[in-house]
């Protein structure tokens, strides 16, 4: 690819982030009790309810930060104030209503903002992923505002949930494993988030506390590479408590949007930290699992597979019965998201090891991405996130999958495809 070339495609993403995305978020927040609505039906014509999960509070919260801070996207002075103005909101309203007297943090509030069980008698903290997301939101407004209080607070967040994950504690609402199984999400997430903390202790100057946080993230790199990336290229979700496989459905099933978001969070802290035989893995993994989750008859990406391909196979037993129901009724769906990563995977594989191969399966994606998903109704705007095989709206809620209608893939791997073309545009 020529520097125009690349410098088209840029462009493209940032007007198709700043005319498309941006203009429909940026007024869907609570200015009465603080917070940010992201309730929507799939359409995102009609907000369906004011309650807020704290999973989405927490990454809102950092996209506003990330937009503002001026490194990732150009936008107007106006717009980057905006931005500004609610990532400071939000890390607000997270410190104030999201993080219990504990120290853990709350799945979900009711719209006055008071913390509601998932379902009668779960408790208010059923999810480590929500206090993960309230982490990378408060070290990001930390970062932005020089807030050295709300990078600590994201410090003794990311400190208590690493060591759930050591013990074996970590929160996995709302798709909750069965007893003795282990699910590679753990690791994934402390990657991706030990990241957002380095960062915003290193700009605040607080390396001895950064190093910590990249510790964290080797040790979780380490075991995704050792135990859930097999020989061939898949990431297995779930392994038993010797991480040895499991042949049940949903022992079985792969996520392929999902293994193409954690191998390129391993690739690039792989990279940064000097761990070459993990960017390797990460690499060949993204290689594989791209090509395999492509839908040869209707394009796009397929939400589950058996881990040798194909529909979500095999028995299951009572305590995985939901998780198995639903990866074999959704299998053939395409989803928003893992759409979006794979896009990202591939075209930094691309940059990084020159191979043309990567740079034709992002092509693929792209268009199919953006063929699919962007709302036909320009009054409304967004994206329809849910689609049937054939890339019909699917107006149905989907297994594995918060009922809500939320911006952060779409606008996070936006801003890093900007990024990485503005850095691929200077060696072109």
């Amino acid at each position: 690819m020529d520097r125009q070339q690349l410098q088209d495609r840029r462009r493209f993403y940032e007007d198709h982030l700043t005319k498309v995305i941006l203009p429909y978020w940026l007024p869907k927040t609570d200015t009465a009790q603080g917070g940010f609505f992201t309730c929507y039906e799939p359409t995102g014509e009609k907000l369906v309810s004011k309650e807020k999960y704290v999973w989405s509070q927490g990454r809102c919260t950092w996209m506003y930060a990330r937009l503002a801070q001026g490194d990732m996207v150009e936008l107007s002075p106006e717009l980057r104030e905006r931005c500004r103005d609610l990532a400071a909101m939000g890390a607000r309203f997270l410190l104030e209503h999201c993080i219990l007297p504990d120290g853990s943090c709350a799945f979900r509030l009711s719209p006055d903002n008071e913390p509601m069980e998932l379902y009668p008698g779960s408790g208010y903290a059923v999810s480590t992923f929500a206090d993960c997301f309230v982490i990378m939101g408060l070290a990001a407004a930390g970062e932005l505002l020089g807030e050295p209080g709300y990078v600590n607070k994201a410090l003794a967040l990311f400190r208590r949930a690493a060591e759930e994950w050591r013990q074996g504690r970590f929160r996995t609402a709302p798709d909750v494993l069965p007893a003795g199984w282990r699910s590679h999400a753990p690791a994934m997430i402390l990657v991706n988030t030990g990241e957002e903390l380095a960062q915003a202790l290193r700009t605040l100057g607080r390396e001895e506390e950064a190093s910590e946080a990249d510790k964290v993230i080797l040790e979780a790199m380490e075991d995704i590479s050792d135990h859930f990336i097999s020989p061939q290229g898949i990431v297995h979700e779930c392994l038993d408590e010797n991480n040895g496989l499991l042949e049940t459905i949903y022992g079985r099933h792969i996520n392929p949007g999902h293994t193409n978001e954690s191998m390129w969070f391993l690739l690039r802290s792989g990279r940064r930290l000097g761990r070459p035989d993990v960017v390797e893995k990460a690499v060949k993994t993204i290689r594989r699992t791209s090509a395999l989750a492509w839908d040869e008859e209707q394009g796009g990406m397929m939400y589950y597979l058996d881990r040798e391909g194909g529909a979500p196979r095999g028995t299951f037993f009572e305590a995985e019965k939901a998780l198995a129901e639903a990866a074999v009724r959704d299998w053939s769906n395409k989803l928003w998201w893992p759409h979006t990563e794979t896009m990202y995977a591939n075209l930094l594989c691309y940059a990084r090891t020159g191979e043309e191969d990567f740079w034709e399966t992002y092509q693929r994606y792209h268009e199919y991405t953006f063929r699919t998903f962007p709302n036909p109704n320009k009054a409304v705007g967004e994206w329809i996130q849910l689609r049937s095989r054939d890339g019909s709206p699917n107006l149905g809620q989907i297994g594995g999958r918060l009922p809500v209608k939320d911006p952060y893939h779409i606008t996070r791997n936006l801003m890093l495809l900007i990024e990485l073309l503005k850095e691929m545009e200077k060696s072109a």
